[in-house]
């Protein structure tokens, strides 16, 4: 880049976000099966540098003036830690979470995790900029990091073919071509009306959203995560029950985090309860030309759907109507309308920080079909959690399918919501999944 950068205003709120503990940074776990070290992750991650340019990026000046530039002063930072007894996955995961990136430095870091006890099990957590991705394609660099690990740790014992490539093609963060498709679509207006009919329906329906434990000001919140699965069958019934009640996964699982959420605010009241789903919206597919995922950047949306949930409530029911909901939406094309006034959203978020968009927010990126390079070392999963710092109240899900598992990472943020009641809420939503996907014939 031959000079720096100005950010786009939804560049600059990402940024403005890591400043308040890492808030929608990504964070990408992956377990790995092998004989992998320091070493060969740290020669993976130079030949991942010199390929995205992105990497090179920092953000410097001040909040209100803020620039990407390209030189390249840092290697991207690689820690080593080993678990022990005092020591579990989680703890380390959580501190990714709430630990902003030095993004005057740079905008990626990698955790390089060992096991004592199982000497073949290692974890990599990468943690990356919102400003310069999304889940989707965090995912693929992380499994590019992976495949250049592979080559290097497989030395002689791989051939690698002149056809077989992992340098991905790059888009400039300029992206120019899709802001001007972006505003072909919509325009200010649009936006604006977008924003103030979300108002005016938050008010109608009177949504409901978890009751806060203990309020305290944005910069003493912090990101509480548990991780759940669904076993292989058990997501094949779900992905073939979906089918057969023509809904789609993501209805589901905003269905069953729903039902939980409304079973928590209802507790033993036999009420109805008014709440709303906030779904993300990968654009990639949406944009023509169509953005593939190895291209980095930040290509993602949100629609909003608003439910009232009585006492008794058909789980596929509700996910119809969710399906419904966002299929109406994209067809208007709403997933565009917040792009225009996401800096206006977020900066009336922080200064009404006890407000709440939405009660559950679910982002689902699907089936991951990575490009594979045989060798000695086996990915055994690889998943994705965007931080969830700032944004009080809301029970968030982010959930990938790899090697037929579904895996699913809640957050929340805290003290407002205690891991006592993420646990139990996380609990509730497998419990939910699992029961519709045992009703299903064999």
């Amino acid at each position: 880049m031959p000079r720096p950068k100005k950010l786009s205003p939804n560049e600059q709120v990402m940024e403005v976000l890591n400043r308040y503990g890492g808030s929608l940074n990504i964070i990408i776990i992956s377990r790995i099966k092998g004989d992998i070290n320091k070493g060969i992750i740290r020669k993976a991650l130079d030949l991942v540098q010199s390929n995205y340019p992105y990497l090179d990026y920092r953000i410097v000046g001040t909040l209100d003036n803020l620039y990407f530039t390209s030189k390249k002063i840092h290697k991207i930072p690689l820690n080593t830690l080993y678990l022990e007894e005092d020591i579990v996955l989680n703890n380390l995961i959580l501190k990714e979470l709430n630990t902003p990136l030095e993004s005057n430095k740079c905008l990626l870091r990698c955790l390089f995790i060992l096991n004592k006890k199982e000497p073949e099990i290692k974890y990599l957590i990468t943690t990356i900029h919102h400003a310069i991705s999304d889940g989707l394609s965090s995912v693929r660099l992380q499994a590019e990091i992976f495949n250049y690990c592979q080559i290097i740790a497989s030395e002689n014992q791989l051939e690698l073919n002149s056809n077989l490539s992992i340098v991905s093609p790059l888009l400039s963060l300029n992206n120019s071509f899709v802001q001007q498709w972006i505003k072909n679509q919509i325009n200010i207006i649009n936006s604006i009306c977008f924003l103030a009919m979300l108002r005016i329906k938050m008010f109608v329906y009177q949504i409901q959203s978890l009751k806060s434990e203990k309020n305290v000001a944005i910069e003493l919140r912090t990101c509480g995560i548990t991780q759940r699965y669904l076993s292989p069958e058990h997501t094949k019934k779900l992905i073939k029950l979906c089918q057969l009640e023509k809904t789609k996964v993501h209805g589901a699982l905003c269905s069953a985090m729903l039902i939980a959420v409304a079973n928590k605010i209802r507790e033993n009241n036999f009420r109805q309860v008014n709440i709303s789903c906030a779904s993300y919206i990968d654009l990639r597919r949406r944009i023509k030309p169509e953005i593939s995922p190895e291209k980095m950047g930040m290509f993602i949306s949100f629609l909003i759907s608003f439910h009232t949930l009585k006492l008794e409530i058909s789980f596929w029911e509700l996910a119809r109507d969710v399906t419904r909901q966002i299929n109406k939406g994209l067809n208007r094309k709403d997933m565009f309308k917040p792009l225009l006034v996401l800096p206006r959203i977020i900066a009336n978020f922080l200064v009404n920080s006890e407000t709440s968009f939405a009660t559950v927010s679910v982002t689902n990126i699907g089936k991951i079909k990575l490009p594979e390079i045989k060798g000695k070392l086996t990915l055994e999963e690889i998943s994705f959690v965007p931080s969830n710092v700032v944004f009080d109240k809301i029970f968030t899900v982010a959930v990938t399918t790899f090697n037929e598992k579904m895996t699913l990472n809640f957050t929340v943020s805290q003290p407002s919501i205690s891991q006592e009641i993420l646990e139990l809420l996380a609990d509730d939503v497998i419990y939910s999944l699992t029961e519709v996907c045992n009703n299903i014939n064999n």
